[in-house]
């Protein structure tokens, strides 16, 4: 399969396929299938020896019997169809979906589970032993997150338009194996020079900028609507595991190594990069890039006709990586994705701080004055919880027809509310109290893979906008957390933190009705393109 296909080219060879093939392939005859098949999975026309190189598509269509339909009522086929949305297509479809869900899913799980490890590290050792350490009694902390956030927001646009021109699965790799080494820099930092620290986590931000838009580009490309948001939501729950794990996994270093001449809270770095790097070797050996694009091992020749086929059917853009101009990049400021997508993930992606901030475990050590075994351990219950509610989340939102990601980005906003406006009054019950940070923590699982999903299936008809405003709508909610934190998330003002939580409650608001904005022009694409290109419309 050539490279850089559109699908206007692979349109015009199929019909000349078909032409001079069609006696060839008699037996394709809706007729003929009824008489010889009776089973829901057998293909209109036997492909399995006839596709080459030169035939672009394979024909996946599935009829219906009355045995299939009968099958479709049983209780037991609807529990299935819901854990797997595989379930009533065609078996090379089906056969290419396990391929696809195994190799992309497992190698952007474990390198967004990494990255999040890393992300959330320096506050796990924050309250472990590194502010006494450094003596960090003012605002390091969040000097530190501050700079890790500039290298983020440098790298992040030009990374992921490198990553629209070149080897994915390279790219990617690379960025893990880059910043597996940067983490295990910092336990060489000396007590009295903090600012290594500072240092370090800036390449560490300007390395991870473009794993994540990267991951969502990636999955935009190779799923359809209706099975975005549930592999959206899979590598997100990777990321809140990390969260899982690295309260424990500190105290259980907190326990083996607390008399190690290396203080305990390197530890934790030290093990980060040994979990990274074999990680970002496994990324480069089986990201399959894209359906135009890939070189995968574990595709067979029929694999990549499903997946160009499984694209052409919902009309979506291939990957011809071509170069990006500034002709074309003003384009793409000519409809609302552009302003009104960033706006909501900003609000989503800096309301979150009232978790990711050491708030529930400042509460904790502080306020209630429990041991190192409660604060580093309580807070995977909630994560425990998180992952649970996101999946569930997501395959309720695809089975329901994969467009109503407005109602839980906004359910999102409403408990992030609810929840701020209670820990900024801070005298409430202690029950209350309990409860609030696991409203407000939660929901920040669901709502990155909601919002993303979201956009890609809004721009899948344009590969390269579709690419851009991903990566515009993630790094805009960074040029915020680069310095809105050191002013409302003072950590003198630890652990009430009154200012923080107005200030998310109030974000929220905002984010709510920015949702709102987004939901209309969606409703309005889709009633302007309904006559003009039903199958773009059919998905917004």
């Amino acid at each position: 399969m050539a490279k850089g296909y559109t699908f206007e080219k692979l349109a015009e060879e199929r019909h000349q396929h078909h032409q001079s093939h069609h006696h060839h392939h008699e037996v394709g005859s809706e007729e003929k299938f009824k008489d010889n098949n009776a089973s829901i999975h057998e293909n209109i026309i036997d492909d399995s020896s006839s596709s080459t190189d030169d035939e672009p598509f394979i024909d996946l269509t599935v009829l219906e019997t009355e045995t299939s339909l009968a099958r479709k009522q049983k209780w037991w086929y609807k529990v299935a169809h819901y854990f797997w949305d595989g379930l009533d297509k065609h078996p090379k479809e089906q056969s290419f979906l396990l391929k696809l869900d195994w190799f992309l899913l497992s190698s952007s799980m474990c390198g967004y589970f990494i990255k999040n490890l890393n992300q959330s590290n320096i506050n796990t050792a924050y309250v472990n032993g590194m502010k006494e350490y450094y003596n960090m009694e003012k605002n390091q902390l969040n000097y530190m997150s501050t700079l890790w956030t500039v290298g983020y927001i440098i790298g992040a646009i030009p990374s992921n338009l490198i990553l629209h021109r070149i080897s994915a699965r390279y790219y990617l790799g690379g960025l893990e194996i880059i910043w597996a080494f940067l983490t295990v820099m910092m336990i060489t930092v000396k007590k009295d020079n903090i600012q290594g620290l500072y240092a370090i986590r800036f390449f560490i931000g300007l390395t991870e900028s473009g794993y994540f838009p990267g991951l969502e580009y990636l999955v935009g490309s190779w799923y359809s609507p209706l099975e975005l948001s549930k592999r959206s939501s899979y590598f997100a729950v990777a990321g809140v595991a990390a969260s899982v794990i690295s309260g424990p996994l500190q105290q259980a270093v907190l326990k083996r190594f607390g008399e190690s001449s290396i203080p305990a809270f390197k530890w934790m770095f030290i093990f980060d990069c040994i979990i990274s790097f074999p990680i970002g070797i496994y990324t480069m050996f089986v990201d399959p890039n894209t359906p135009s694009t890939t070189d995968a091992w574990y595709f067979s020749k029929t694999d990549k006709l499903v997946a160009l086929e499984r694209r052409r059917r919902i009309g979506a853009q291939l990957n011809t990586r071509q170069k990006y101009t500034w002709a074309k990049i003003k384009t793409f400021f000519n409809t609302w994705h552009i302003y009104v997508f960033p706006i909501v993930f900003l609000c989503y992606n800096n309301t979150c701080a009232a978790i990711s901030q050491p708030t529930f475990t400042q509460w904790m050590k502080v306020s209630l004055g429990l041991s190192s075994y409660y604060y580093n351990n309580y807070p995977s219950i909630l994560y425990g919880a998180a992952i649970f509610v996101t999946l569930t989340i997501a395959y309720v939102h695809d089975l329901l027809g994969g467009k109503l990601n407005h109602i839980f980005v906004g359910a999102y906003f409403i408990f992030m509310i609810f929840g701020c406006v209670c820990l900024s009054i801070w005298n409430i019950p202690r029950g209350l109290h309990w409860a609030c940070y696991f409203i407000v923590g939660i929901p920040t699982s669901w709502g990155q893979p909601q919002i993303f999903s979201w956009v890609n299936r809004s721009l899948f008809q344009d590969d390269m906008k579709r690419n851009f405003v991903v990566v515009v709508t993630n790094t805009l909610a960074y040029v915020t957390n680069a310095w809105v934190p050191i002013l409302v998330w003072d950590t003198r003002d630890a652990p009430e933190y009154h200012i923080g939580f107005t200030y998310t409650a109030c974000l929220a608001s905002l984010g709510l009705v920015v949702t709102g904005v987004a939901l209309f022009f969606t409703k309005r694409d889709a009633r302007r393109y309904s006559k003009e290109n039903d199958t773009y419309a059919q998905n917004l």
